[in-house]
């Protein structure tokens, strides 16, 4: 990923930083973006008056927020990977049936992103969006793509990377890593076993496309206490492969 130091229109960049904050604010007025940004209110102001008149920005009295424009142009991105259309219905299903969270997951460049997400019934406040990034190295999802990429491509995404989210069990080096990934290249499955969050278990399996490319993960998540045992080693890894299958299938039989 290219430093933002490094990007050449700043007046951009900052036009950024200010939608991020009003996401981070959950809306917010000029001064509270200008002292979270250390902007000053004017330059600020014009940022936010060529937003609106955009369509970007809405303004409600004194208060800005992002707008629905922002929806259109996330369903638009959405559409452009087949794994979405041809996985959402069985992301639902497995779902309903496994009792978790479920979703599918692409990689974007150098990211790992969370295209479409189902929570489960009982979950008040998901873990997980659509549009989240998800870290590589102790999330289900994000092992078992990385596990299914060349050594060329693997190398891409490790060099510099930094193994800061997740808790103290999660990989902390790029050897306790690789030497997972080949376990996952065998089982053809990936799990996270509380290393992203203490209370959380997942498992996650490839999907490939037509001529074998990758074309996302789909995984499952949910409490530690109600993924374990038996279910957790047997029954959830099989209904996650069979979607995974379903998916292909899919792909391949449109």
């Amino acid at each position: 990923m290219i430093d933002r130091l490094d990007l050449p229109v700043t007046a951009t960049q900052t036009s950024t930083r200010i939608i991020e904050t009003l996401i981070e604010l959950d809306g917010a007025g000029v001064t509270d973006i200008a002292n979270a940004l250390d902007r000053s209110k004017s330059s600020v102001h014009n940022h936010l008056e060529t937003l609106t008149g955009l369509g970007f920005v809405v303004k409600d009295d004194y208060e800005y927020r992002v707008s629905l424009r922002f929806l259109q142009i996330g369903s638009y991105a959405r559409s452009q990977y087949p794994i979405y259309t041809a996985g959402e219905s069985e992301v639902d299903q497995l779902s309903t049936a496994s009792g978790c969270s479920t979703g599918i997951a692409v990689l974007e460049g150098d990211s790992v992103v969370c295209l479409y997400h189902r929570p489960d019934l009982d979950t008040e406040t998901p873990r997980v969006t659509a549009g989240d990034r998800l870290p590589l190295h102790c999330t289900a999802a994000g092992k078992a793509i990385l596990a299914a990429l060349s050594e060329a491509r693997r190398d891409e995404l490790l060099a510099g990377y930094t193994f800061d989210a997740g808790i103290e069990q999660s990989h902390s080096s790029r050897a306790e890593l690789e030497a997972e990934l080949q376990t996952i290249q065998t089982r053809g499955l990936a799990v996270d076993r509380e290393e992203w969050y203490p209370d959380q278990r997942g498992i996650a399996a490839v999907v490939r496309g037509v001529d074998g490319e990758i074309q996302g993960a789909i995984y499952l998540l949910t409490d530690t206490e109600r993924l374990s045992g038996k279910r957790f080693q047997q029954d959830l890894p099989g209904l996650v492969i069979s979607s995974a299958n379903k998916i292909r299938n899919t792909l391949r039989n449109p």
